[in-house]
């Protein structure tokens, strides 16, 4: 299990809380501390998939989503096993 470093931080930018999604597919914007070594996310608490780095932010392309109310968690890793997570974002898709 990584440790925690509360000087380390990531949030979800992208979609904003409660916000509608339309289909077919979404790239949710991750912010994390400059130097994460990776960002992860996880959709409905399932697998951290990993996330793309492009002009200083984070991002995960979602496509193939169901309808309905999601949530979607990131994690920074930080290197030397550290890592922290996101609150949760909840947000649907119509």
């Amino acid at each position: 299990m990584a440790t925690r470093n509360k000087d380390a931080t990531v949030r979800v930018e992208y979609p904003s809380e409660g916000a509608v999604i339309a289909r077919p597919s979404y790239a949710f914007h991750i912010a994390a501390t400059p130097g994460a070594a990776g960002v992860e996310v996880s959709i409905d608490e399932g697998d951290w998939m990993p996330c793309r780095e492009a002009v200083g932010l984070w991002w995960y392309d979602w496509s193939g989503f169901e309808n309905g109310e999601h949530e979607l968690t990131a994690r920074a890793h930080m290197g030397g096993g550290i890592s922290t997570r996101s609150a949760p974002r909840r947000f649907l898709v119509e």
